[in-house]
């Protein structure tokens, strides 16, 4: 029988999404739907009306589980929470398969590189932050370097808007890393730490989303970028956030919910942001409008040169009761293991940035309804 089989590592919002963009794919005959709430996977394959699905109880942090359930596939999608994702590489290199995962906020992407040698010495590919930012990102901003004859300064934004308020699109851990970690930036050719959602920026998405208040946040592109992109000076991320949330974070992190220790309960070790994270589920509504922002400037044939990509505004599906985040994450995924099957991916831990031919990705997204624009501004004198 042609074509492959996958193994979906965590099915939380993002796993579900991949999980059924992959069963309308040709090419895969099987997909691995493995998660530790194995009643919440049977129930909701059970909606799909696919034999392609097959779901699996799984714990990622026990190794020779995980890496038995990877060696029944041909290639692993890691959907789980990023700070699992060591666990993952462990597994992957036990049950010796290509793996992408979905980023790791920084300072856990630093923790993946480290495995760079080993991953390549097992003759094994990482594609590693393979989602929308980190992801997409990273590839927009490879097609742009690649027009440029130098390149100076690179800027990426996320905003988003409409929908409830009140709902977080993704993991309220990693959102509340994002609130309180120290942000990361390239300035002057070396990295800098910024105090989380500082450094307000009033930028513009192309309407209905219009002008949004972005923040710099702690984020995966910034582990890469510097090191992957040659000359390059200056390096930003930021994101939009809704300023009405900031005395929630602000009450939970002197509370002390945000903190990771353990924490006495009636004899109970409780993590209280583990605690907080179980408790509020990630919820977008589908009519959230989200957009993609990337920023290239430079030199070409003597002249400076702006490249600007947007991706969207696009929203995300109310059929599948899927955000906008989920969908450009998982799209971004499924985008990514085009490129880690037809072998576009260096060996080793390879952000999406070293991906050989980064249109491939793009036209993923296209094929998908994802929009995606490009604006260039040459600079010269009249």
């Amino acid at each position: 029988m042609s074509g492959y089989d996958v193994l979906v590592l965590g099915v939380g919002n993002v796993g579900r999404v991949i999980i059924r963009d992959l069963i309308q794919d040709r090419n895969v005959n099987r997909i691995y739907a493995v998660d530790y709430n194995i009643k919440s996977v049977e129930d909701f394959a059970s909606t799909l009306e696919s034999e392609k699905v097959i779901p699996l109880k799984g714990d990622v942090r026990d190794i020779d589980l995980t890496a038995s359930q990877m060696s029944k596939a041909d290639y692993i999608i890691n959907a789980s929470w990023y700070e699992f994702n060591i666990h993952a590489i462990k597994a992957m290199l036990k049950a010796k398969r290509d793996m992408l995962d979905l980023g790791g906020l920084y300072w856990m992407t630093r923790k993946e590189l480290e495995w760079d040698e080993e991953v390549r010495k097992a003759g094994l590919t990482l594609l590693l932050g393979a989602g929308d930012d980190p992801g997409t990102s990273n590839i927009l901003v490879r097609y742009g370097v690649d027009k440029l004859d130098s390149v100076d300064e690179i800027h990426i934004r996320w905003g988003s808007k409409g929908g409830e308020e009140d709902a977080f699109g993704f993991s309220v851990v990693t959102i509340m890393d994002e609130a309180t970690m120290d942000a990361v930036m390239y300035i002057d050719g070396r990295l800098v730490k910024v105090p989380p959602l500082s450094h307000k920026e009033v930028t513009w998405f192309p309407e209905p989303i219009g002008y949004l208040n972005t923040y710099a946040i702690i984020h995966s592109e910034l582990a890469t970028l510097p090191y992957t992109i040659k000359g390059v000076k200056t390096i930003t991320y930021k994101d939009s956030w809704d300023e009405s949330i900031f005395p929630i974070i602000d009450f939970l992190r002197k509370t002390g919910l945000t903190s990771r220790e353990e924490v006495d309960v009636l004899g109970v070790k409780v993590s209280p942001l583990r605690l907080v994270g179980t408790l509020i589920k990630p919820k977008e509504d589908p009519a959230t409008l989200g957009a993609l922002k990337v920023v290239v400037k430079g030199v070409k044939d003597g002249e400076e040169v702006r490249y600007t990509y947007i991706l969207g505004p696009t929203s995300g599906k109310a059929e599948w009761g899927a955000g906008v985040t989920a969908v450009t994450t998982a799209f971004g995924a499924v985008a990514g293991l085009k490129c880690l099957v037809e072998g576009l991916v260096p060996k080793g831990v390879s952000p999406p940035e070293l991906i050989e031919k980064p249109r491939v990705w793009i036209d993923e997204l296209i094929k998908r309804g994802i929009p995606i624009m490009e604006i260039e501004e040459r600079v010269k004198p009249l």
